[in-house]
């Protein structure tokens, strides 16, 4: 078939043209339309659940939120649930395994969450689910300045039309700004003003009191009075009668009339608490009546006094009647309680209402019985005063009737002067405590009296007499400061009105103060721009830039510095891989017209080169693939590596053509003779990458799209080489005169006879190569493994933290100068600063959560922590850049006061920043002081360990606690809960707030901030707050009072960790430690991992504890794991391809020693140069598996070849290395040279691939010089029957299908024949 082909190529060379054609114009096309990403769509498995739990300590976040959740996040396919329980939040980051379906992981887990809500705190809010993906870093970030516009002018510019306008366009998924300066209208009570309107108040409520009390003594003087006049005068009647006849009877039946009189009143009470909890109309209708008899009774009490017995007497038979009703309505009462009471399906509010009724029955049973008791006792003395009367003349009795009904009203005036007196304390106590304003307007009913005025809204449409309508609008919204500052308050009588600016200052401020954003030290903007998942990172590079130029060109003034912008980093790689196209197909052509002398083939395979890439690119886009880092350095390599198959066949033809084959002939034969040959080694390189589908999702994710690169550009330049090539060659080297060289000739003779040599001591280059094989290997893992290379860039990122016990404005201040010192430092250009508003390693702005839920979390961040963007001269060169970090880490060390991180910001930060970097030891266990001391001790292992600094557990001095103990019993003996005790507190602890409608002032709308700080709760003064407490009583009644704090409360003091982290619900703290300069990560991790170990073993390692090692080392160890499972798998597929094409079993082996060949080269090569292994250069291995056995294969089937036709294997082998050795060479070459532009250039893309390229390069390149002896050597060993050669006739014999019709017709007509005869 393939013959067939390369015939057809060559006959129908315009079909070939045609196809090419169309390969370049879906070329072109899909370039212009393929997407430009950083980074490869990596599959992140992990959820995020954030919950905010306002004023929660991190010990309550932890106990009613995180392990409420955990415990109900029970979803399949979930490793590893990490929770952080912090001061006002809960942050859960769910790790699933490879391969989970996110889309329906985010699904059952929103389903959790729901059904969890119940069992949260009233005051949390709903958790809020966040899918992690590495789009979560700022995509750009700028910084925005207006020349002429105020701060408060450019902060809403920037809100109200640049963020709009950048949103706007494509692939832009969010903008964030900060540093944005907005005005506020503040609302600060003032003492002074307070105290001023409480004094003229005092002075009101004193005169009013004043009057009060003078009404009072001038009563009491005369009760005094009336009593001296009364006890006068009834002195003198004693004279005329029996005082002590008269004294004890009037005495006895007064008392006895008194006492029913008050057991009537008391019923009358009794009455009243019944009817209010009784339901049935029936009963309580007969209540009401008597409740109407009673008061009736009371009344005609108040009305007759002494003076009438007889109406006394009607009186009693009267309340006699009204009791024989009651207890009628009573007995009907207790009749339906005894048959309800206890009935199926009652509730708890049900049983309430139930006791509460028996509790008023029992209180009005006992004043019943009372009441008929005092009712008897009336009649005997009614007698006994009528009998002593009797003497009596009628002008003495009526005397002594009006003395007696004196001394009532004697009493009675005492009595009500008594409890006048006692109003008169209230009102003066109440009077008191209503003359401090600050009691009735708090910062809440500011807020809603503000919000209640400021009001205006259509009510609806009215009509006039015309019958046209008119809209009615209500209210009027505030417009200036000083209609804010003349709202009403209140009305006091007797004072006027008061008026908010009679209590409080009323001023525009701005929030400036809140953060600290500065371009070069001044006051400026920073807007941070995200990129959705789908969208291109090119695409939305170039949008974005276009959007500043056009909004630079439309307002005047405005300035747009761009700090950061991953774009940047596309047009870098697409700038390399450009650059190397050009290099490697310039230094092919050059190659080939040195190898050749002549330029027509080499023409030939200067169009392979951008034809198989154009092909390549072809098959990316109609695959979905975008260019990225890693596709494109697909395609570097695929660069070198496309060329060997053009060579090896051009050579091939070439070689034929002077022999003096005609052009299409030796172009059909020369493709013939090596067709299969490079088949096999394009299949074979092609094989390494596919155990790329077996590995773990990252490495899938990052090197499945790098691997696919690679296999399209093999496959393309395959087909182009066995096509295209052929076809060229046919007409391009018609004329062509092969030139001899003369020079390569005598090179090709001196190694001949240094082969020749090399078969006859066989066993000494054998044992070179395994010696240098160990020794290499030993050096390469003494060096140790990173992760991903270092990069040079001309932006920079410092991340500062500040001193703890530094206030705002200190911290500001220190920030300050850390600016100024990095500054100072020659090359840097732009110096942005802004808080760092990151949790859990994200932006909290770009979480897409609730704005409620992401000021919460900025408020938790508080301030100390900032991250510093610094763009560098982009003309420095990669060593004046090192040079520049290394001035601004020592500018920034000589600022006290604060920490600093220093680290160039490359293209391979968005993944390393979603891997653990420098050194990690997770610490488990079950107490928290437990931990913190063992932590302590391995920091100081870290420490005397070389290679690691600034080791902390991050824990910090946490913040100082009063843990307040309230005792439930005596709470509720007061009427109150534990509930109301804190939110009271709390409430006085929010010395803040803001109304809920913004009012528009001079234009610009602005929120209304309420302060109070008249009266702040401090550690010495909180147990003296008061609380309003309601008290029962026995009888039923309530009875309101104060109490203080302390009365139901004790405190202590403590320390509250700054947040709570666990794993699977195992309790544990990290130790981090930064890997100093000139150190490797994974070797010093080994000697700390020893100390440890060694450490467990000793007395002082607390029980139930445990380390874990993590960071780089652990992410290396993952890699390097992943890769040689990978090169395990690649290696029987390389094999089982060399078995299909030798058709042995035993040749591959001399092919695939070249393996380890190629990788002692790639060792020496990074031992020279000083390289560390990385997993891009681990990748370039990976690569010189499928690649350095192209010559092998080559080598051995031509040898074989050769055998086949007769020769004897040692001069075999010695005439294949000769004339197999020029295409050796120049494919050698021609992929070697392609990668020097890797290795020398400087871009980023390079200083990222670099390592790769030196393993190529130099395992290649001395592969390729041990395959010359090597292979030979070996297969002089091992194979030393000729190959197998099976019969099956020329390719004409084949086309000469036996005719089974003309047998069957010459059967049929011998069997015609024979039968007459018969």
């Amino acid at each position: 078939m393939c013959i067939r082909d390369r015939k057809f190529s060559v006959k129908k060379p315009f079909t070939v043209l045609v196809a090419v054609i169309m390969v370049i114009m879906l070329g072109l096309v899909s370039v212009q339309n393929m997407q430009t990403n950083l980074l490869p769509n990596v599959n992140t498995p992990y959820l995020m659940v954030v919950t905010v739990y306002p004023g929660a300590s991190p010990e309550r976040v932890e106990t009613e939120v995180s392990d409420v959740l955990q415990n109900a996040l029970t979803v399949p396919g979930v490793s590893k649930i990490t929770a952080t329980s912090a001061e006002n939040y809960s942050l859960l980051l769910m790790q699933f395994v490879d391969d989970t379906d996110m889309n329906s992981a985010l699904v059952q887990v929103s389903n959790k969450l729901d059904q969890a809500k119940s069992d949260l705190p009233e005051t949390a809010l709903t958790p809020s689910i966040v899918q992690y993906s590495m789009n979560m870093n700022a995509f750009m970030t700028v910084a925005v300045s207006r020349e002429g516009s105020s701060v408060y002018d450019l902060s809403d510019f920037i809100k109200n039309t640049m963020t709009p306008y950048v949103q706007r366009k494509g692939g832009v998924s969010s903008v964030s700004a900060s540093g944005l300066v907005e005005q506020l209208v503040q609302v600060q009570l003032n003492q002074e003003k307070v105290d001023a309107i409480n004094e003229k108040l005092m002075e009101l409520i004193d005169s009013q009191l004043e009057a009060a009390h003078a009404q009072l003594e001038d009563a009491e003087t005369k009760i005094k009075a009336g009593r001296a006049e009364y006890d006068k005068q009834f002195k003198n009647f004693g004279n005329t009668v029996s005082n002590t006849v008269m004294g004890t009877l009037s005495s006895d039946v007064g008392s006895a009339v008194e006492v029913v009189r008050k057991q009537a009143e008391a019923l009358l009470q009794s009455v009243n608490n019944l009817i209010a909890v009784v339901k049935e109309p029936e009963v309580q209708q007969a209540l009401i009546e008597v409740q109407a008899g009673l008061q009736r009774v009371l009344d005609k009490f108040n009305s007759t006094g002494m003076r009438d017995i007889d109406s006394l007497i009607e009186i009693v038979s009267e309340l006699r009647d009204i009791t024989d009703k009651l207890s009628s309505a009573l007995q009907t009462l207790q009749n339906r309680i005894n048959t309800e009471t206890g009935a199926q399906g009652e509730g708890a509010e049900d049983l309430v209402d139930e006791l509460q009724l028996q509790d008023s029955l029992n209180v009005i049973y006992k004043t019943l019985e009372d009441t008929i008791k005092a009712m008897d006792n009336v009649p005997g003395m009614m007698t006994e005063f009528s009998n002593a009367l009797g003497s009596f003349t009628q002008q003495q009795l009526a005397a002594y009737m009006q003395f007696t009904e004196a001394r009532e009203q004697l009493n009675e005036y005492e009595k009500q002067l008594n409890e006048a007196k006692i109003q008169y304390e209230a009102a003066k106590e109440k009077a008191l405590a209503s003359a401090d304003v600050t009691k009735q307007l708090d910062i809440k009913t500011l807020a809603t009296l503000i919000y209640a005025q400021n009001f205006s809204m259509p009510a609806g449409y009215v009509k006039d007499e015309s019958g046209e309508s008119w809209l009615l609008k209500v209210g009027e919204e505030y417009d200036s400061v000083e209609d804010i500052r003349g709202a009403l308050l209140l009305h006091v009588e007797g004072y006027g009105d008061v008026r908010l600016s009679d209590v409080a200052d009323v001023e525009i401020i701005d929030n400036a103060a809140d953060s600290y954003t500065r371009l070069n030290g001044e006051q400026a903007s920073v807007l941070k721009i995200y990129k959705d998942d789908s969208s291109s990172a090119g695409d939305v590079s170039a949008n974005c830039l276009d959007a500043f130029k056009e909004l630079e060109a439309q307002y005047d003034g405005l300035h747009v510095v761009v700090l950061s912008n991953q774009g940047n980093y596309i047009s870098i790689l697409i700038k390399s891989i450009l650059t190397s196209m050009l290099v490697g197909a310039a230094l092919a052509i050059i190659v080939l017209a040195i190898f050749l002398k002549d330029v027509k083939p080499t023409l030939v395979v200067g169009v392979s080169i951008p034809l198989s890439v154009l092909c390549a690119v072809v098959l990316m886009y109609f695959t979905g693939l975008d260019l990225n880092v890693m596709t494109l350095a697909g395609l570097s390599l695929g660069i070198g590596m496309l060329v060997d198959n053009s060579v090896v066949v051009i050579e091939n033809i070439y070689r034929l053509r002077g022999r003096g084959v005609p052009a299409a002939r030796a172009a059909v034969q020369g493709a013939r003779q090596v067709g299969m040959s490079v088949v096999a080694s394009t299949l074979t390189s092609v094989c390494v990458f596919l155990p790329a589908v077996f590995s773990a999702s990252l490495i899938r994710s990052l090197m499945g799209p790098m691997s696919l690169c690679i296999g399209y550009c093999l496959m393309a330049s395959l087909i182009v080489a066995l096509t295209v090539v052929p076809a060229a060659s046919a007409t391009v080297l018609k004329n062509a005169q092969p030139k001899k060289l003369a020079w390569f000739d005598k090179i090709q003779d001196a190694y001949g006879r240094s082969l020749e040599k090399a078969l006859k001591n066989r066993f000494i280059p054998l044992a070179a190569a395994v010696l240098l094989l160990v020794f290499c290997c030993w050096r390469v893992v003494s060096m140790g493994i990173v992760l991903l290379p270092t990069s040079t860039s001309n932006e920079a990122m410092i991340t500062l933290s500040t001193t703890d016990t530094l206030s705002q404005d200190e911290s500001y201040d220190v920030a300050g100068k850390v600016v100024q010192a990095v500054m100072a430092v020659d090359g840097v250009e732009e110096v942005g600063i802004t808080p760092d508003n990151t949790v859990a390693g994200m932006d909290v702005s770009n979480l897409g959560l609730p704005s409620a839920i992401t000021d919460l979390l900025n408020a938790a961040n508080g301030y100390g922590k900032y991250k510093i963007n610094v763009k560098l001269n982009e003309d420095l060169s990669s060593s004046k850049i090192d040079a520049a970090c290394k001035a601004m880490e020592e500018a920034v060390a000589g600022v006290a006061d604060c920490t600093a991180t220093v680290k160039q910001y490359g293209m391979t930060d968005d993944l390393t920043s979603q891997l653990s970097t420098g050194l990690t030891i997770k610490i488990y266990g079950t107490d928290a002081e437990t931990l913190t001391a063992l932590s302590e001790k391995v920091i100081d292992i870290v420490n005397n360990t070389d290679g690691f600094q600034n080791a902390t557990n991050g824990l910090g001095a946490g913040d100082s606690t009063i843990i307040l103990q309230v005792d439930r019993d005596k709470v509720r003996a007061y009427g109150l809960t534990v509930a109301q005790v804190y939110q009271q507190i709390a409430a006085k602890l929010t010395t803040t707030t803001t109304a809920q409608t913004p009012v528009t002032v001079d234009g610009t709308t602005m929120d209304v901030q309420i302060s109070n700080n008249l009266d702040p709760l401090t550690k010495e003064n909180m147990m003296d707050m008061t609380f309003e407490t309601t008290v029962m009583s026995a009888d039923g009644t309530t009875a309101t009072g104060t109490c203080t704090l302390a009365d139901i409360a004790s405190w202590t003091t403590g320390t509250a960790p700054d947040s709570i982290t666990s794993e699977n619900q195992n309790q544990y703290v990290t130790v981090t430690a930064e890997t100093a300069p000139g150190y490797n990560t994974t070797v010093q991790a080994r000697a700390v991992k020893k100390a440890l170990d060694a450490f467990a073993l000793t007395d002082e390692m607390p029980e139930g504890c445990s380390f874990s090692m993590g960071g780089e080392s652990d992410s290396v160890n993952y890699m390097t794991d992943e890769m040689i499972q990978w090169m395990a798998l690649a290696l029987p597929f390389v094999y089982l391809v060399m078995v299909a094409q030798f058709q042995s079993l035993l040749s591959p082996f001399i092919v695939l020693f070249t393996v380890p060949l190629a990788f002692t080269g790639g060792l020496l090569g990074l031992l020279l140069t000083g390289q560390q292994l990385t997993m891009i250069s681990m990748m370039g291995f990976i690569v010189l598996m499928g690649t350095v056995v192209n010559n092998g294969i080559v080598f051995v089937d031509y040898a074989n070849q050769l055998r086949m036709g007769g020769m004897e294997r040692r001069a075999a082998l010695v005439a294949t290395g000769k004339t197999r050795m020029r295409p050796i060479l120049m494919t050698t070459l021609t992929t070697v040279l392609a990668m020097l532009q890797m290795v020398f250039s400087n871009d980023m893309a390079s200083q990222l691939m670099s390592g790769m390229a030196i393993v190529i390069i130099c395992g290649l390149s001395y592969a390729t010089l041990m395959t010359l002896y090597i292979v030979p050597i070996l297969y002089d060993i091992l194979f030393k029957k000729p190959p197998l050669n099976v019969d099956i006739g020329s390719d004409k014999d084949l086309d000469d299908i036996p005719d089974d019709a003309a047998e069957f017709i010459a059967a049929q007509s011998s069997a015609a024949q024979s039968q007459p005869e018969a």
